[in-house]
């Protein structure tokens, strides 16, 4: 018989962490991509040698390439439904280098964001405020990445519960002068005290002559 039972408060955090490294080393690697890019664009321009710009862009080709498999998965509807967060990342991070420039990868781009929404709206929230404010995905998505860690849904709490009204006594005995205390019972008291003293009043017994 197996006595081992899982901690659920372990298991999620640990997932929580699982999700933060994942987008962080996504992110980094797509801002290394996105660097890479630049550079060889720069140097294509300075490049005097015919051969060596030959030969970047052939890299460069083949890099593109090899990203494009790696995202074009996201504009088919039925995978996308059914992606995890871990590949829906990767496709995002294989898509954002290259979506200033191709307008399928920024398609695909747009397409793993809102399926990273539904799998994750907590931290997709702080990278939408963070794009709203002019951040390039890039560095939104670096920044973002340890909301991942928290639950997806975060729940505020529920509303406390109503109180039961006070009684007259209790309301007046809680105030200060010029009500005291006793005053307060003997006022509430008051009513009881006269209906006790009120005589009871018994039906007339009918006299027969």
């Amino acid at each position: 018989m197996n006595d081992h039972y899982a901690d659920p408060l372990r298991e999620a955090a640990a997932q929580g962490v699982e999700r933060t490294v994942q987008m962080t080393s996504v992110a980094a690697a797509a801002g290394q991509v996105l660097t890479q890019i630049k550079a060889q664009r720069l140097r294509e321009q300075t490049e005097q040698d015919r051969q060596a710009t030959a030969a970047l862009r052939s890299r460069q080709q083949v890099a593109y390439q090899a990203a494009r498999l790696q995202w074009a998965p996201a504009s088919d509807p039925r995978w996308l439904r059914a992606a995890d967060f871990v590949g829906t990342s990767r496709a995002w991070g294989a898509a954002v280098p290259y979506a200033p420039s191709d307008p399928a990868a920024e398609r695909a781009r747009l397409r793993c964001e809102q399926r990273l929404r539904e799998l994750h709206p907590y931290g997709m929230s702080r990278y939408d405020r963070l794009r709203a404010e002019g951040v390039e995905p890039v560095e939104a998505m670096r920044k973002a990445a340890p909301f991942f860690a928290r639950v997806p849904n975060p729940r505020t709490g529920h509303p406390a519960p109503a109180r039961k009204e006070l009684s007259t006594a209790v309301t007046l005995g809680t105030q200060d002068f010029p009500v005291p205390i006793k005053d307060a019972i003997r006022t509430t008291d008051a009513p009881q005290a006269a209906q006790a003293a009120r005589p009871t009043q018994r039906p007339a017994r009918n006299l027969k002559p």
